[in-house]
């Protein structure tokens, strides 16, 4: 394996570990939060269930441009850090239910 790529694959790790401690750091700040609410003795409310948005359903080839998109606007760090969220080294790899899930963040990195 060349150095270059050697040193590709570092970077993506680390990019991948400091998403999940940044991940880490945000669910033990919701949990510790002072502006939680206290714990009562009162029995909880029923909540009615919430109808779920529906999520739009992307083909590979429009994650595919999406991703592309990405890396033409000098994002190929991202859109490989966003694939090994996933799971995955290629686009290939990634399972088509997280489909939604993978151009939603992919448009809100191009987005800003």
């Amino acid at each position: 394996m060349s150095k270059m790529s050697n040193l590709d694959l570092v970077l993506d790790e680390m990019i991948t570990a400091g998403h999940k401690m940044i991940d880490a750091a945000t669910a033990l700040r919701e949990m510790f939060s002072e502006t939680a609410e206290p714990e009562t003795k009162e029995p909880a409310k029923k909540e009615e269930p919430k109808p779920e948005p529906e999520t739009k359903t992307y083909t590979f080839q429009e994650v595919r441009g999406i991703m592309a998109s990405l890396s033409g606007k000098g994002m190929k760090a991202e859109a490989k850090a966003l694939l090994t969220k996933f799971g995955a080294s290629r686009l290939s790899e990634v399972k088509e239910d997280d489909y939604a899930a993978l151009a939603a963040e992919a448009e809100a990195l191009l987005n800003g």
